[in-house]
C-alpha cells in the first residue's frame, strides 16, 4: 500500500504507458497518447491516456505543453489542472494553434505533467478588504501607471523637494544618507553651477557645505533638474 506522499498511477488499458522522465533532473513526467487523435486546425481535442493518478493531499499536478510540440506545430494545452481527490481517466485538451491538421499517434509524446505543491487554506468572508496602494486597478495597469510617471521611458521616480530646516538635515549627515543630486542653474538671478550643489533623500534637501544649509524658499526651487 503506498503512503499519504507517494503519487500512485495505474494503467486502465494495456496500450497505456506510465508517465516518464527526459532525464533526471527534469520538472515533469512525459505523458503519452494512448490512442490516435486528429486536432484540426485552429481547434482543439481532448487526447486520452489511458491512466488514473492518486496525489497526496498537498499536491497537484499541472499538465504544461511540451516545447517541441509547440514550436514545430503550435500545440498547446488547454486545461491542466490534476486534483488530489480526482481518480478518473487522465485527458488531455490539446489546442492546435496552427493553420494545418496535427495527428497524434498512439504512443506519442503529447505533454508533461509537473508536481506542485498547493496551499489548502480555507477562504475566510469579510465585508471590506485592507487598502493597498493599487486598489482595484486591474489588467495592464501597472504598465500604464509607469508610462504616465516617466513617459515610457526607464527612469527613477519623481521626487518631492520640500522646505526643511537645516538642523533636520544633521542625522542623514551624520548617516550619510545620500541618494542623489540635485542642482539648478539660477537662484534669485544669480548662476550658482558648481557652488550650489544639493543632496536629497526621500523629499528633503540639505546643501553640500555645512556653512550653506539653511532653509529653501519654495520659489528658489523652480529651476531644480535632478542629475
Amino acid at each position: 500500500m503506498a503512503s499519504d506522499q507517494s503519487v500512485i498511477v495505474t494503467q486502465l488499458s494495456c496500450e497505456a504507458k506510465m508517465p516518464t522522465k527526459g532525464s533526471a533532473k527534469t520538472a515533469g513526467h512525459n505523458l503519452y497518447a494512448n490512442e490516435g487523435t486528429d486536432v484540426p486546425a485552429r481547434g482543439q481535442a481532448i487526447v486520452g491516456t489511458g491512466i488514473a493518478i492518486g496525489l497526496p493531499h498537498d499536491i497537484y499536478e499541472r499538465i504544461a505543453p511540451r516545447s517541441s510540440l509547440a514550436v514545430k506545430h503550435r500545440l498547446m494545452t488547454n486545461a491542466g489542472v490534476i486534483n488530489s481527490d480526482y481518480r478518473g481517466k487522465v485527458g488531455v485538451v490539446l489546442a492546435n494553434l496552427g493553420d494545418q491538421a496535427y495527428r497524434v499517434q498512439q504512443g506519442e509524446r503529447i505533454e508533461q505533467l509537473i508536481m506542485e505543491k498547493i496551499n489548502n487554506r480555507e477562504q475566510q468572508e469579510v465585508t471590506l478588504l485592507d487598502d493597498t496602494k493599487r486598489g482595484d486597478q486591474g489588467f495592464g495597469s501597472s504598465d500604464t501607471t509607469m508610462d504616465k510617471v516617466f513617459g515610457g521611458r526607464s527612469a527613477k521616480p519623481p521626487i518631492d523637494i520640500n522646505e526643511i530646516l537645516a538642523r533636520a538635515f544633521r542625522p542623514f549627515i551624520r548617516r550619510g544618507e545620500i541618494t542623489g543630486i540635485l542642482r539648478w542653474d539660477e537662484i534669485r538671478g544669480r548662476n550658482s553651477v558648481g557652488s550650489y550643489q544639493h543632496y536629497h533623500r526621500t523629499g528633503d534637501v540639505k546643501a553640500k557645505s555645512t556653512t550653506q544649509t539653511k532653509t529653501l524658499e519654495t520659489q528658489s526651487l523652480k529651476n531644480m533638474t535632478i542629475r
